[in-house]
């Protein structure tokens, strides 16, 4: 039977897959050797998705008090906010929005142990005190100069980025809480406090199940019977409020349209190729100011800016995996920017960008399909929200496009954020077209030929189209004078991997490093290779000419004399 951790594995990958049932099975079965907080997370993650909320609930409070008792704090603020959503969920606002505050003082430094008095803010008919408006206005940034505005907009700033992120989904999360919890009665159970300890420590077992709501992504979904806002007279309608999933699933889908209406219109084309140490990356576009230019570098994240006639006036690309920040370069040209990237951990990439960032990014690669409605769709969902008027947009469909902005925002947290779903119907390969060999540097490992994949057009469902098998490349046909005819370049890689995995002996391996080598390491080879009869190589003849080399046999052997 796999271990444990093979087991987790397993189940976290299937999770992502939208397998949750199979991710419940194997995570359950790896829990049983040990309770690691992120095992108990990911099937906490997995209960909301499948409708079981109250087992959800468990995971996430059982996480936390296994990190809590490791003094693990990452873990901490990832289970709060994950008990944030569960209680959302069961609709207990003032109970989400507690959790959701524990988190960001754990973000902000806090002791684990504080007595914050959080649970006690409530009024006289014991209904929880707290008001949107009061958290809005603690969380509200000063007015800063243009040059700030600018660094906070390229993600500058000091401050961990990691808890930043959490900070912000743990905001947004007391935001929609709160949204929620105003619109009820006094005397509502969703505005009673009902947690009472800040680390509880629930029993190994998990409860019974009960009846189980409707998981929030899929279309049998059901939620509570929303009305519209009233809007004066010319003013823009907020995010539509649904009623049942046929109409939130349009709803969703109004929002897209809107979404990519704006959207299109800031698209980059873009191109990039890679080596086993670098990203080059070309974004095509003109009139670039180079005085004002700048580029922010993160570890897994890099923003330029200003880029004219865009509506943000920046780009902001989230990579598939590390880079060295203090390495990055860049080159502003008349009709492009040019980016060389320095990988953190050598070895060639499968995408250029993290999954999900095409949904909201500015760049237009050739190598990737356009998002469809269906992989917004997935990914919001994902993120919790029921329908579009959790993400609380005012004025969509208007002239003013404040919505546009706060739903970018929304989707970068999302991304950023540890309950996020990966969408695993979409991936974005390297196309042929980026081949083009590098000027200089190392020997680079170039992308191959694009897989076919589902290209739909953005806005239309290819749920139920069949998708195209891969096909492999012909090579080239164009003129040659070579009397093997053309040479498929795209199978080079291939050919020296086929050589290194095999292709030749030991000795042949020693004959090419002795061929190619100048005189003093064929000497050092010749001295380190006999005086050792055969046990030693050096190519170093700075080492060997000084040195006496003993014969070392290998171990199980032993040297005789003839």
């Amino acid at each position: 039977m796999p271990s444990a951790t093979v087991l987790a594995d397993q189940g976290v990958k299937a999770v992502t897959a939208g397998k949750y049932k199979e991710g419940i099975e194997k995570l359950t079965e790896a829990l049983k050797e040990k309770p690691a907080p992120l095992w108990l997370l990911e099937r906490s993650k997995a209960y909301v998705r499948t409708g079981d909320i109250d087992r959800a609930l468990h995971d996430a409070e059982r996480a936390l008090r296994v990190a809590f008792d490791r003094a693990n704090r990452d873990m901490m603020v990832e289970a709060q906010i994950r008990r944030a959503v569960t209680y959302f969920r069961l609709k207990r606002y003032a109970d989400a929005d507690i959790c959701a505050f524990w988190a960001i003082r754990l973000c902000e430094g806090a002791r684990a142990s504080e007595d914050d008095g959080q649970t006690s803010r409530v009024d006289g008919n014991g209904d929880y005190a707290v008001t949107l408006e009061e958290v809005k206005a603690a969380n509200a940034r000063p007015a800063s100069n243009t040059q700030d505005g600018l660094a906070a907009a390229m993600g500058g700033g000091s401050g961990r980025t990691k808890e930043t992120q959490w900070k912000n989904e743990a905001f947004t999360w007391r935001l929609q809480a709160l949204t929620k919890l105003e619109q009820l009665p006094p005397g509502d159970p969703g505005r009673r406090v009902g947690v009472t300890e800040k680390y509880p420590n629930p029993p190994e077992e998990l409860p019974d199940k009960k009846t189980e709501q409707k998981p929030a992504a899929m279309e049998t979904s059901e939620d509570e019977d929303d009305t519209p806002a009233e809007k004066g007279a010319g003013q823009g309608a907020s995010a539509p409020k649904t009623s049942d999933a046929t109409s939130k699933k349009q709803a969703w889908e109004k929002l897209w349209n809107e979404f990519r209406t704006l959207h299109a219109k800031d698209d980059i084309r873009s191109s990039y190729y890679q080596t086993d140490t670098t990203l080059n990356v070309d974004l095509f576009v003109k009139n670039v100011p180079k005085d004002e230019f700048k580029v922010d570098a993160q570890t897994d994240s890099v923003t330029l800016g200003p880029i004219p006639n865009t509506h943000t006036g920046r780009v902001q690309l989230f990579l598939y995996d590390k880079i060295k920040p203090e390495e990055t370069k860049h080159t502003v040209k008349s009709m492009k920017i040019e980016l060389v990237l320095k990988k953190e951990t050598p070895g060639k990439w499968p995408t250029l960008r993290k999954q999900n960032s095409e949904i909201f990014d500015n760049l237009a690669l050739a190598s990737s399909p356009a998002a469809s409605f269906n992989h917004f769709y997935n990914f919001v969902t994902g993120l919790g929200y029921e329908g579009p008027e959790d993400l609380q947009l005012e004025g969509v469909g208007s002239d003013e496009t404040g919505w546009y902005d706060d739903l970018l925002e929304n989707l970068r947290n999302g991304l950023k954020s540890p309950t996020a779903t990966k969408d695993p119907s979409t991936s974005e390969t390297a196309s042929s077209i980026n081949t083009a060999a590098q000027p200089s540097g190392d020997a680079m490992q170039v992308d191959g030929p694009a897989k076919a994949t589902t290209a739909a057009a953005p806005l239309a469902d290819n749920s139920n189209k069949p998708k195209p098998t891969a096909t492999t490349s012909s090579g080239p046909a164009y003129p040659t004078s070579s009397k093997k005819g053309p040479k498929n370049w795209d199978k080079i890689e291939d050919e020296d991997d086929a050589e290194k995995d095999g292709g030749g002996d030991v000795n042949s391996f020693f004959q090419t490093i002795y061929k190619n080598a100048d005189d003093d390491t064929r000497r050092a080879m010749m001295k380190s290779y006999i005086e050792s009869n055969g046990t030693s190589l050096s190519t170093s003849w700075a080492e060997a000419k000084d040195k006496k080399y003993e014969t070392l046999p290998p171990d199980g052997s032993e040297a005789k004399k003839w």
